[in-house]
């Protein structure tokens, strides 16, 4: 019953990081949705398929595929961001278009 319902919190959390990948509006925003879904689907996913094989072989390389998981994610989402940010990619709301909504609601 416990595997059942963590895959299911798995694959809710896969969804609504692939709704977020379409529905986001900018660039900035999809590669963090992209990212829930390597972490929380992901990562929950394996996560439960080791405790669910028990300790053996299967267990074991499960958990090196999530510690590179965990390693790897931010960092490639980061320079995936970092790329985009110096070819020129600006997110869709910046800091001032805050401050003109901040200014404009006084």
């Amino acid at each position: 019953m416990i595997y059942e319902l963590l895959f299911f919190i798995s694959a809710v959390s896969a969804l609504i990081g692939a709704i977020g990948a379409v529905r986001f509006p900018d660039f900035y925003t999809r590669v963090h949705a992209l990212t829930m879904v390597t972490v929380g689907g992901v990562l929950v996913g394996l996560t439960t398929l080791a405790i669910q094989t028990g300790f053996s072989a299967y267990s074991a390389k499960i958990a090196l595929i999530i510690v590179f998981l965990l390693l790897t994610s931010p960092a490639s989402a980061h320079a995936i961001a970092h790329a985009a940010h110096i070819s020129g990619k600006r997110p869709i709301a910046s800091r001032d278009m805050l401050a003109e909504k901040r200014r404009g609601e006084q």
